[in-house]
């Protein structure tokens, strides 16, 4: 598809025949000013024949780029699956796909603790386990180090892929929601720190709970609402890569398994995001901005 540059000069180049063919004032204004006719047609269809070969250059640029773009987007998955999956350790202990190579330290660190874990977890139980774990004088310094450990694995991540999203021409759509994400991941943090645990009871302050509660689900819900964009754009139904991505579905893809451990409310949420990106944006600024609002200078 043309740009809009290319799209105006190709009116532009139809108006001029059009008028000239069926309209014969005009035609005698054309030959009254034959050289400046000329020009301004010479000009147009220059205009249109760049944007053609633009056009052309920039389609075999994405092709030759298409499996880096390929590789760094799954990479990326990768790092966002594994932050999920750290989150949910923070909360039982237990990764619910099973430990591997980039949730291990999480898995260490829990295994290591003394805190209760439930020898059998709903993952789909968050909110409860949340309000549970918030008051738990054991859970703190545990679950400090974990929340650590999922800002530091999307930071890396973020860090090692990002770049070359942006050399293969990534997609912001993609980009932005992850990067939103280590920005949450860091707000988390905030009530965390040593000088905001109550010393008394060695838990976060109460006033911090319930929008600490939210942010975390939401964390949670944003690396699966990431991960559904990365595999949708890898795979679009709308043929975009008919020729390289014959596997494509029938449908927009979605995560089902994990989708299964989330709230009802979360997946609904999940589901809003995935049909307007901009109530993902305003939610994860609210909800950043009703943590951070507790929080004093210097922080």
């Amino acid at each position: 598809m043309l740009n809009p540059l290319g799209v105006a000069s190709a009116i532009a180049l139809i108006a001029l025949i059009v008028t000239e063919a069926g309209f014969p004032a005009v035609r005698h204004v054309y030959s009254t000013y034959p050289v400046t006719f000329s020009l301004v047609t010479s000009l147009v269809t220059l205009i249109l024949t760049l944007s053609v070969v633009d056009q052309i250059v920039d389609k075999r640029d994405e092709t030759h780029w298409e499996d880096v773009r390929g590789i760094s987007l799954k990479g990326l998955n990768d790092e966002i699956r594994a932050t999920r999956d750290i989150l949910w350790i923070g909360l039982y202990g237990q990764p619910p796909f099973g430990p591997n190579s980039q949730t291990r330290r999480a898995c260490e660190v829990a295994g290591r603790s003394s805190v209760s874990w439930p020898p059998r977890p709903v993952f789909s139980d968050a909110a409860d386990r949340l309000a549970e774990v918030l008051t738990d004088v054991k859970w703190t310094a545990t679950g400090t180090e974990i929340l650590r450990l999922a800002t530091q694995q999307i930071r890396e991540g973020l860090a090692r892929w990002a770049p070359m999203m942006a050399l293969a021409h990534g997609d912001h759509r993609v980009l932005s929601p992850a990067a939103r994400l280590a920005d949450m991941l860091e707000t988390l943090e905030f009530p965390f720190a040593a000088k905001r645990i109550v010393l008394e009871t060695g838990c976060v302050n109460a006033e911090f709970r319930e929008p600490l509660r939210a942010l975390w689900l939401h964390a949670i819900t944003t690396c699966v609402y990431v991960e559904e964009n990365i595999v949708r754009d890898l795979y679009p139904v709308d043929g975009r890569r008919e020729r390289t991505r014959p596997e494509r579905p029938a449908e927009p893809w979605t995560s089902e398994q994990v989708r299964k451990r989330l709230p009802v409310a979360r997946e609904q949420e999940l589901d809003a995001w995935l049909a307007d990106q901009q109530k993902f944006e305003r939610e994860t600024k609210q909800r950043q901005e009703d943590v951070m609002c507790f929080v004093e200078w210097p922080w």
